[in-house]
């Protein structure tokens, strides 16, 4: 959506950024350069500003990384058509200037706002990961969308995602309902919320403003700015169905004045359009049957920053590793930035990593592979600064599986990394 007229439309815009601003691959903050060291942007609003440290990944992968593969996400019967944005009828050139142009298969603005859709296969404005609203990889494959989440020129402006379900909702039935959401890079301000909701009947607004419905799954954070802002953050919840819902909606549901705000100061401006407002990439959206969910392991002790506790086994639900392989998937760099970052805060814990195999095998050889696995994690912490002193690698093989079962799914949960962390 044109909210303020471009006039430096014409060819390709890649973006030109400043020396001190420091790139990574799935977040771009600007980050001051002093000797060897970083110091974080300034945030505010109207208040004094906040001074906040945002996590930096280095794109000098070694060459553990050079060979990073993708293979498909656990396969279960999604109801979103579509949800991963990568079809369409046209490969987009640029933003979208009218609501009858957003054409991608299964989806539709469920007002006159413009949605925009971002996909590899575009040379112009609506690439990936370069396009006019930032620089982004998708969390998923070669697609995403964008919205306008939220403006301050008091035109309570908005943009909705909306498509219909392949199969309406059966009552009373259990569903894993879930998004990605990213801040866009060139945004110059950063909200608190953003919404999903779910209907039996397609909306269908003749307006571009704030569209008043109950989200059924709403994110309401305590900030507007986090440490995650920036990165891909998983909106999800368990959803027992009235019946009948099959349409489904996904933008910020909230008015102006409910909507807690941040400005990003000290960013210069890189795109007009986005001088006043907070847009919002969109990806992976899901809705499955809780008879089609893959196996998830039961109830081992997640990798979370911040709910650290000393001498336990965490699994590093997100680092993942191909079959027979010890080459990490792409999804495993946004926990192993966390996962530095929460190091380099605790300079004082040390870190036990033990790798773990399927059941695919002999002893001796998963043995291996598990210490191998432990070592990729291990020397990324370090290529990015953490001391090697501090690490300590352990190698299990097949002999503890988070799941004791033989399917794809539990095998792939299986290949993993463990840390314990110690004083």
């Amino acid at each position: 959506m044109l909210l303020v007229k471009n006039t430096n439309n014409g060819g390709r815009r890649l973006p030109v950024l400043p020396p001190n601003i420091f790139v990574s691959r799935d977040n771009i903050f600007p980050f001051f350069a002093l000797g060897n060291g970083m110091i974080p942007p300034l945030l505010a609003d109207d208040k004094p500003c906040t001074t906040m440290k945002l996590a930096l990944r280095s794109e000098l992968l070694f060459t553990t990384f050079t060979a990073l593969l993708t293979v498909t996400p656990l396969a279960a019967q999604n109801l979103v058509p579509n949800g991963g944005f990568e079809d369409y009828d046209h490969c987009p050139g640029s933003y979208t200037h009218d609501k009858a142009d957003f054409k991608i298969p299964g989806w539709h603005s469920a007002s006159a706002g413009t949605p925009d859709h971002f996909h590899a296969c575009s040379r112009g404005e609506a690439g990936v990961p370069y396009n006019w609203a930032g620089v982004a990889e998708a969390y998923e494959g070669q697609g995403y969308t964008g919205v306008y989440a939220w403006s301050d020129n008091g035109k309570s402006y908005r943009e909705y995602l909306q498509c219909r379900l392949t199969t309406p909702l059966a009552k009373d039935s259990l569903y894993h309902i879930e998004f990605r959401y990213k801040l866009s890079s060139y945004s110059m301000y950063a909200i608190d919320r953003i919404g999903l909701h779910l209907a039996d009947t397609t909306a269908t607004l003749r307006h571009d403003k704030v569209l008043k419905l109950e989200p059924t799954l709403a994110i309401v954070q305590d900030s507007a700015l986090t440490l995650r802002t920036g990165y891909w953050e998983q909106a999800s919840m368990e959803y027992r169905a009235r019946g009948g819902e099959k349409y489904l909606l996904i933008g910020n549901f909230s008015s102006d004045e409910d909507t807690r705000f941040y400005k990003i100061q000290f960013q210069p401006i890189q795109e007009a359009m986005l001088a006043h407002s907070a847009y919002y990439y969109i990806d992976d959206v899901q809705v499955i049957p809780h008879n089609a969910m893959p196996v998830e392991p039961p109830s081992a002790p997640v990798f979370l920053a911040g709910e650290v506790e000393w001498d336990k086994d965490y699994v590093l639900r997100n680092i993942q590793f191909e079959f027979d392989s010890y080459k990490l998937l792409r999804s495993s760099f946004e926990e192993l930035d966390q996962l530095v970052g929460w190091l380099e805060t605790h300079p004082d814990t040390n870190v036990q990593f033990s790798g773990h195999t399927d059941d695919v095998g002999g002893d001796r050889y998963n043995k291996e592979l598990s210490f191998k696995r432990a070592q990729t994690v291990a020397a990324y912490c370090t290529s990015q600064g953490i001391a090697p002193s501090r690490i300590r690698i352990f190698s299990y093989g097949k002999s503890k599986p988070l799941v004791a079962a033989s399917t794809e799914e539990a095998r792939q949960l299986n290949r993993r990394v463990e840390a314990r962390f110690v004083e």
